[in-house]
């Protein structure tokens, strides 16, 4: 599928937050990039993403069709990896209001792969910025490619620290030609999609594969998994034959993680967690408009009459497990605490 003009960095958080279970503080890293990228007109506006198990990876696609740079070595890397390896290119439009706006289009990773392979070039030489305290744009020097690999470590410390590398190829108008038909068949091998929809699918593949079915769970990170556990929020280690179990110790998820087990919660609990997570100033409000219909109904219902069927029992239940959560535990009366305070001394 493909996501056409849309918050960029919104997008990939989201396909990240479901795929990527440990180290998404990798993700940092690629924000940074993006957003440099989006401010920078004259720079590369084309990127390829890439979410594993295990963190995020974010290069120019330029550096990743020329053979034996990082970019290139590290984006074959996962071609044989278990890590459920989801690849994207990302093209950059514009910045809009601090948001990087622009279009996402999901690849076959392994068919990618095969194109660059095929495709890429050899670099001839390699252009270094260093960064210096008194100049804007650093020192620029020019290295034989040969010479760069074989020295890179006393050329950082004869120049200081680099800044950028750009790696030059041989015919660099062939190269692009080779990006620009990469990015039409992108563009003919994709369909316009619902991001939404994309996510929910991708969970639901991953849970199917693993062998949990009842599509009643949604996609938990380690890293959830223990704050719910100290939140007092239900979730559960998924296991193949639809069984799951609660979490109840920190030692159950460590075991779990270890025997590569997957995590679920409910989709209301999940959101319960994310609102105790979030910041105050970031919360969204705890009940929406029709849960708050259904507070001030009950509460009407409960004054009129004093008496609550089934359905609306159930309801203020659900009200109740809330607040239960959010709201700290009431004070003890004083005097409680001056009996305990004496009994202590005793």
């Amino acid at each position: 599928m493909r996501f056409e003009n849309v918050d960029v960095i919104d997008t990939l958080r989201k396909i990240m937050q479901h795929n990527t279970e440990h180290y998404q503080s990798d993700f940092e890293y690629d924000i940074a990039r993006l957003q440099r990228a989006a401010e920078d007109s004259r720079g590369s506006r084309c990127f390829l993403w890439l979410s594993r198990g295990f963190g995020t990876w974010c290069f120019e696609e330029r550096d990743v069709y020329i053979r034996n740079t990082h970019a290139f070595n590290t984006w074959d890397y996962y071609n044989h990896s278990s890590e459920n390896v989801k690849a994207f290119a990302v093209e950059i439009e514009a910045l809009q209001d601090k948001a990087v706006v622009g279009h996402v289009f999901e690849l076959d990773y392994k068919t990618h792969i095969e194109d660059v392979r095929k495709n890429s070039f050899n670099a001839q030489s390699v252009e270094a910025v260093f960064k210096h305290p008194d100049s804007n744009n650093g020192y620029i020097r020019k290295f034989d490619i040969d010479e760069y690999n074989t020295n890179w470590y006393s050329i950082g410390q004869r120049y200081g620290e680099i800044e950028t590398l750009r790696y030059e190829v041989g015919d660099e108008q062939r190269l692009q030609d080779v990006l620009g038909k990469a990015r039409q068949i992108r563009i003919l091998n994709t369909t316009a999609g619902n991001l939404d929809e994309y996510i929910a699918a991708m969970v639901k593949e991953r849970f199917h594969s693993y062998g949990y079915t009842r599509d009643d769970m949604v996609f938990t990170t380690p890293g959830d998994v223990f704050d719910a556990l100290e939140h007092k929020v239900p979730v559960y280690m998924l296991s193949k034959d639809n069984i799951r179990e609660p979490v109840i110790s920190t030692d159950e998820i460590s075991y779990h993680i270890f025997h590569k087990g997957i995590f679920g919660m409910t989709p209301e609990d999940k959101r319960l967690l994310e609102y105790l997570l979030a910041l105050p100033e970031n919360r969204a409000e705890l009940f929406n408009r029709t849960e708050l219909n259904k507070i001030y109904t009950l509460a009407i219902a409960a004054g009129q009459s004093g008496d609550l069927d089934k359905t609306a029992l159930k309801t203020l239940e659900a009200i109740v497990y809330k607040l239960d959560r959010v709201l700290p535990a009431p004070l003890e009366p004083a005097e409680n605490v001056r009996e305990k305070d004496e009994e202590l001394e005793v």
